[in-house]
């Protein structure tokens, strides 16, 4: 009789245990990627293809532009800077003849701030502007909710230095 050492003797796994598994990991693999594209990729694609580049501190969009004058957009960048871990609204002041013209801006009373949220006084202005996270530029209902409230003919919302969406009311 032979003996055999346990170095030896190698059980393969059965046919139906590596298929089992291999069928887990396919079907592991397919729940992190529709993760991915349904909560994440989707999201900043569609928010990059609906929104508007800065160029030369203007924003042009549907046949007009939003002209930032005064440094105001400068400091829009400044508090943009300061405010990179949280939301934050701002009012922009100016006039509108057949396009947009800003000269000055205001941040309301805010009373709350977090990453994905800004809670704060409605705008008494022309423009309403919050931001986003980076490359978010989807409103969110709650965002269309607010800006029905205020007096304001547009919502920017920005969610790059130089990114925004628009929305007329």
């Amino acid at each position: 009789m032979e003996d055999y050492s346990e170095e030896e003797i190698e059980e393969k796994p059965s046919l139906f245990k590596r298929i089992f598994v291999i069928i887990i990991a396919i079907f592991l693999l397919i729940l992190m990627l529709s993760y991915f594209t349904l909560f994440g990729v989707r999201d900043i694609l569609e928010g990059i293809a609906g929104s508007h580049k800065m160029q030369d501190d203007k924003i042009y969009f549907f046949n007009k532009t939003i002209s930032f004058e005064n440094n105001s957009y400068n400091r829009l960048l400044e508090i943009y800077d300061k405010n990179l871990g949280n939301e934050f609204k701002a009012c922009l002041v100016g006039e509108y003849d057949k396009n947009y013209f800003i000269y000055d801006l205001y941040i309301p009373k805010t009373y709350e701030q977090k990453p994905s949220e800004v809670i704060s006084e409605p705008c008494d202005s022309i423009i309403s502007l919050h931001s986003h996270p980076k490359m978010f530029c989807i409103p969110s209902q709650q965002d269309f909710k607010t800006f029905k409230q205020e007096k304001s003919d547009l919502m920017l919302v920005m969610c790059e230095k130089d990114r925004f969406t628009i929305y007329e009311k």
